[in-house]
């Protein structure tokens, strides 16, 4: 069950991120692909694609910390998360 609550935390949390965001992320953490791999398949330089993924990684974060300040709003007024 924890699982499943944080599959759907995470879910939408990567809902808050822009597409260009999400992509890398899915890219690197689900596909699996380098640093000097993302640069090939986005047709960007290698320095550009760690600069985006090290801000898409701080941004689901923020992501996620707000989305786990509006569960435990949501739960304390009595509502479902």
């Amino acid at each position: 069950m924890a699982a499943l609550a944080d599959r759907d935390q995470m879910e939408r949390g990567l809902r808050r991120l822009t597409s260009a965001q999400q992509t890398i992320l899915v890219l690197h953490f689900y596909l699996g692909l380098a640093p000097s791999e993302l640069a090939e398949t986005l047709d960007i330089p290698v320095g550009t694609a760690k600069s985006q993924l090290h801000y898409a990684v701080d941004a689901l974060r923020a992501a996620l910390a707000a989305e786990e300040r509006r569960s435990n709003r949501l739960v304390r007024e009595g509502r479902s998360a």
